[in-house]
């Protein structure tokens, strides 16, 4: 009970609101029994008021906030990435806002009793959630996180600005040191004298027996 009596005015209106909302929602909103036929015939001619698309996002919107006071009375800390004013402005707008696009697309349809008590009960919703952005500033409060929320959404998804790698230098080619040519060392051994022709005494010496033939 503590903890509900810290949570403020503003966001006590708006649990209650809620919770009788959701209860709202499952009675009749729409009853098409015309002169007792459906007594009659023993046919159910009613809708609650979770029928349609409004209605469905009415009830889910209403759980949402239910379940979302509960937890601050928990004192359980869920990391968000807005204030806990903004999310009160927000799911209080947006209850309130689709409890009158409900109660609008049903007027020609036999709306009960209960669809209005259910737009009052947004109402009462909206009335906390103004009190809970008073307490906390007003709506001054609400436009200066805006444009930080713009301007950090804005840095988080800018590339990183990457530095240009450094010129990369060739070293230079070492100048190749051209070897003196050389020119061949001249023999040291004489040249060989060329033979020469045999005599005509060797010949005799050789071939004896060809001169004596003779």
């Amino acid at each position: 009970m503590d903890r509900f009596n810290a949570l403020g005015r503003g966001m006590q209106i708006m649990l209650v609101g809620a919770v009788l909302l959701l209860i709202d929602l499952f009675l009749p909103w729409q009853d098409f029994d015309v002169g007792g036929l459906a007594d009659e015939f023993g046919v159910d001619a009613t809708f609650s008021g979770w029928r349609g698309f409004a209605g469905v996002v009415l009830g889910l919107l209403t759980i949402v906030l239910i379940a979302w006071i509960a937890v601050l009375i928990a004192g359980i800390d869920i990391p968000l990435p807005i204030s806990s004013t903004m999310t009160a402005a927000l799911l209080g707008g947006l209850v309130l806002a689709f409890a009158i696009i409900k109660l609008l697309s049903i007027l020609g349809d036999e709306p009960t009793i209960w669809a209005f008590i259910g737009l009052a009960l947004a109402l009462v919703i909206g009335f906390g959630t103004w009190q809970v952005v008073q307490g906390a500033g007003g709506m001054n409060t609400l436009r200066s996180e805006m444009p930080n929320r713009t301007a950090s959404s804005t840095m988080d998804t800018a590339p990183p600005m990457t530095s240009a790698p450094p010129p990369v230098v060739e070293p230079e080619a070492a100048p190749r040191d051209h070897a003196p040519m050389t020119e061949p060392e001249a023999s040291s051994e004489p040249d060989m004298a060329p033979d020469e022709p045999e005599t005509a005494a060797d010949d005799e010496h050789d071939h004896p027996h060809e001169h004596r033939n003779t």
